[in-house]
């Protein structure tokens, strides 16, 4: 990584919670229409809801944000793809939703979503970048 201004470029990573993580975690609506009818995809809240949500709510509630390799430039904002991931009840770790565990929602049975990498392009005012630490490699 040159510098560090550019975000991870290998999937198969985590991001850990160093903060509050719940109000940085997105959805993403692609957007329709072709030529010049086009309209651009947008960025809403999760939706996501549970008891799950607590594990990404402070540094060491156990949660991590599973990579999922892939990113989404918006205006010069870069947001990346994640997956929830908890501690499971017999200690291991388990993707939320898996065996049914989660009721199907907005944001599907596998609490996926996009969080907002901090990038150089620091001057943008909207910019709210999750507070997270990227942990590469296999776990």
């Amino acid at each position: 990584m040159a510098s560090g201004v550019r975000g991870p470029k290998q999937t198969g990573g985590y991001y850990v919670p160093l903060g509050n993580c719940v109000p940085s975690v997105y959805s993403y609506v692609a957007g329709s229409g072709a030529g010049g009818s086009f309209l651009p995809g947008t960025f809403g809240a999760s939706g996501w809801t549970g008891a799950a949500l607590s594990t990404i709510s402070s540094i060491g509630a156990g949660g991590l944000l599973k990579d999922m390799g892939k990113t989404v430039v918006s205006s010069n904002r870069t947001f990346r793809k994640v997956q929830l991931v908890v501690k499971g009840a017999s200690g291991s770790s388990t993707f939320t939703g898996v065996g049914g565990s989660v009721t199907q929602s907005a944001a599907g049975p596998y609490y996926t979503g996009y969080i907002e990498l901090a990038t150089g392009n620091s001057f943008v005012n909207d910019a709210t970048p999750a507070p997270v630490a990227f942990l590469p490699g296999l776990l």
